[in-house]
């Protein structure tokens, strides 16, 4: 009887040489280059890990939000250009709420793996003083020097694909799993005597 060959082991290193998270599964992204494309124009490709700042020429810098506060999720600050002396205080705060709601999505996505990278330990190490004072990631990255599919990632996550990638797929694993949560309590029946809200609902009188 032949013995059952050994599952291939998971790898410690990405291919730039950064350590994976503990816990989380790692993804291995193939990098060979296509024939005859250029580097830069494949994707994906292995990023700048210090990569230059956007330009954020023409655009200012704002700490509140109007539209989209929320203190539950870590603040990223927001980038808007000025209102033209042609466009309408309707037409910005439209423009506004949305930009707020995209950086907001952003953040909350950043919350998460805060939450990844203090439960893997990836924190430990992390330059950030406030992260190793409360033992936990709360490191944010200056959306003034990032971009902000950079600034999503904390300090200790490196600006490595296959990092980043063991991230964000292990984000959308347990967005799934939430999501599933929910869908079975939705389907639920509600406790005895208490009436389920329809559509059919009327105010008295």
């Amino acid at each position: 009887m032949r013995p059952k060959p050994r599952p291939a082991a998971k790898p410690l290193l990405s291919q730039a040489g950064n350590p994976y998270p503990p816990g989380l599964e790692p993804v291995v992204i193939d990098f060979t280059p296509l024939p005859g494309v250029p580097l830069e124009r494949m994707w994906p490709r292995p990023l700048d890990p210090d990569p230059p700042p956007p330009d954020r020429a023409g655009v200012v810098a704002f700490d509140t939000y109007l539209y989209e506060a929320d203190p539950d999720v870590p603040h990223l600050t927001l980038w808007l250009e000025r209102q033209r002396s042609d466009e309408s205080d309707e037409r910005y705060a439209h423009y506004r709420a949305d930009l707020e709601h995209h950086f907001h999505v952003h953040a909350v996505m950043l919350k998460i793996v805060q939450r990844l990278a203090t439960v893997s330990g990836s924190c430990a190490s992390c330059r950030e003083h406030a992260c190793r004072r409360r033992g936990a990631c709360v490191g944010v990255r200056d959306t003034g020097r990032f971009d902000l599919p950079f600034a999503m990632y904390p300090p200790c996550v490196p600006l490595d694909l296959e990092i980043m990638e063991t991230f964000r797929q292990a984000v959308g694993r347990l967005l799934d799993e939430w999501e599933r949560e929910e869908a079975a309590r939705a389907a639920q029946p509600p406790p005895a005597g208490v009436k389920e809200a329809t559509s059919e609902w009327r105010s008295p009188g």
